[in-house]
């Protein structure tokens, strides 16, 4: 028994050890990839929505003098999704569109679609990892997209 302790026992304690390692890295693993629902709810809470609410404050606070409005709403095509829509009362073209953008989660990746932004009327949606999904980058998404509304309604009066 002793010989076989000598000659075994070193290379068992090595394969203990690695199994243990093993169990240890799959269970932080585990720990740290969340599901597509809460990953996506907590990124929403602290990134998304606070920068929506901010830009719909100020929206309303404007809203009599130049008749914008403004939804923050659960997206209706989309089960996981939230929208920030801009609706003014006066028309810019023959069909007024909607400008929306969406943000909602796909494969472990925030995709944003955004609708009635371009002359052509086709939505576009790009893909983005949640590291890139900064409140800085929402904030320049959602300007982006009231800038160019206004501008069309601007353009609208000429």
């Amino acid at each position: 028994m002793k010989d076989l302790e000598d000659e075994l026992g070193p290379l068992i304690h090595k394969l203990e050890k690695k199994l243990k390692e093993k169990r240890l890295d799959n269970k932080e693993r585990k720990n740290v990839r969340l599901d597509p629902d809460e990953w996506f709810s907590e990124t929403t809470e602290k990134r998304i929505l606070p920068i929506m609410i901010k830009y719909k404050n100020f929206l309303e606070s404007k809203k009599q003098g130049v008749s914008l409005n403004c939804n923050i709403q659960k997206s209706n095509q989309l089960h996981e999704g939230i929208s920030f829509e801009l609706k003014g009362s006066i028309p810019i073209a023959e069909y007024d569109a909607i400008r929306r953008i969406t943000f909602f989660p796909k494969k472990y990746r925030i995709h944003i679609l955004e609708e009635g932004t371009l002359g052509d009327g086709h939505p576009v949606e790009l893909s983005y990892s949640q590291e890139e999904l900064t409140q800085d980058f929402v904030r320049k998404k959602l300007t982006a997209l009231i800038k160019e509304y206004i501008n069309k309604l601007l353009i609208s009066f000429k």
